[in-house]
């Protein structure tokens, strides 16, 4: 059935459809949707507007229905879209998010009986969808909302729900890897304010649930996104503080990460003794993987390591360096699990290629990377095609170059 047959068979008026959506929004703490009205509905039912990944979600709390049931389904290549339609990569996200909402629904409802080993592995399988998700699609789109919804409802079962101790510790680990993921995810679309504020609220959990690994993504994370905006003093503090709580029970990979990290503080300081010295540590480290690595560690290795080398080089104002450590990189990385990652590699690429004047080739690169910022959702992804771009425009004479500025600047 159909939206508007759905709406009629539970004998419901737009308006009180409206009222409906609203209400369940405000029940995952997204608070008020602007813009949402009987004419949004109405356009929706018609066909004149398909709901994005995040009105279909809602649709399917009201209806209590699957998509398929409501009639969603995929945009055709070469339909016309707006901000609004439903390309590929927004419906396999929404269509995720949905099936990692599917744990909650099959929790119990306070107090017909307490929270068991079970029902702790189902809201862990939701979180570690949530990095799957977050790895495929980057953190601008629906990944982040159905972020945010899962850390209110975690939240909401560490104060409501029946649980033994060890549940409850496993609980409050899990509000606080779900708020380093929604960190993360700021920091990729560009929030920065937004991202320090979540790993904050990750360190809290952390503590709250009496383990250190939480705090060390978090921390971690933080030195990253300090080099990244150039404070490296604050990113040397950040990665020095990690490996402390870590001490001797960091695994090999753990140990590299944080080193890495701690590197791009020395290389942002102009120190390059000190940032050569962490990464020597650092690199034989990277490729040891052991069973009691933290969970999300997985993104790390070898290929992660040589984005830290590039990074670094670039700092240091070592062009050459920098474009072997890019090359090696995509050598090591893969595209499936990691397409994000991968287009930030090629990305590396093109301006170490363009900061040594290969142009021709830099722009070759950088159209590849242009094309696979198409099916992300990433802020860091676009800022880096817009940079290339900057990097070029003294060579406009060139005609690639300007067929490349053209393109770029219809579709980033």
């Amino acid at each position: 059935m159909s939206l508007k047959e759905h709406r009629r068979r539970y004998g419901l008026t737009q308006e009180e459809v409206v009222a409906e959506v609203r209400k369940r929004a405000l029940a995952r703490g997204d608070g008020v949707i602007p813009g949402l009205n009987q004419c949004t509905v109405s356009r929706h039912e018609n066909g004149h507007k398909r709901p994005g990944p995040y009105y279909q979600a809602l649709y399917c709390e009201v209806y209590g229905a699957t998509p398929f049931e409501l009639g969603f389904r995929l945009a055709l290549p070469g339909e016309s879209s707006d901000h609004e339609d439903v390309d590929r990569r927004e419906f396999i996200a929404g269509a995720a998010g949905l099936a990692a909402e599917a744990a909650f629904a099959a929790l119990p409802v306070p107090p017909t009986r307490r929270l068991g080993d079970a029902d702790v592995a189902r809201l862990r399988q939701s979180v570690v969808q949530l990095y799957k998700l977050d790895d495929q699609h980057g953190g601008a789109g629906a990944v982040y909302p159905l972020t945010l919804r899962t850390f209110h409802r975690v939240r909401g079962l560490v104060e409501r729900a029946g649980y033994d101790a060890a549940s409850g510790r496993a609980l409050r680990q899990l509000a606080g890897e779900t708020a380093a993921k929604a960190g993360w995810l700021s920091f990729d679309a560009g929030r920065h304010g937004d991202a320090r504020r979540w790993w904050l609220e990750a360190t809290h959990w952390s503590r709250l649930a009496d383990v250190d690994s939480v705090t060390i993504l978090a921390t971690a994370s933080m030195a990253f996104e300090a080099s990244d905006q150039r404070r490296p003093r604050e990113a040397i503090d950040l990665a020095t503080a990690a490996q402390r709580i870590a001490g001797r029970a960091a695994t090999p990979r753990l140990a590299s990460l944080l080193l890495a990290r701690e590197a791009l503080g020395h290389a942002g300081a102009r120190d390059a003794g000190s940032a050569h010295a962490a990464l020597r540590r650092a690199r034989d480290l990277a490729e040891t993987r052991r069973d009691d690595d933290p969970g999300w560690l997985a993104f790390y290795g070898p290929a992660n390591f040589s984005l830290h080398e590039y990074d670094a080089a670039m700092m240091l104002g070592d062009s050459a360096a920098a474009e072997g450590a890019a090359r090696a990189a995509l050598a090591l990385g893969d595209p499936v699990a990691y397409p994000r990652n991968q287009a930030l590699y090629t990305i590396r690429l093109a301006a170490a290629l363009v900061a040594r004047r290969e142009i021709d080739e830099g722009v070759a690169v950088a159209s590849q990377a242009a094309a696979a910022a198409g099916a992300l959702e990433s802020a860091r992804v676009t800022r880096g095609i817009v940079a290339i771009s900057e990097s070029l425009t003294p060579f406009t004479d060139d005609p690639g170059v300007r067929q490349f500025l053209d393109r770029t600047r219809r579709t980033v």
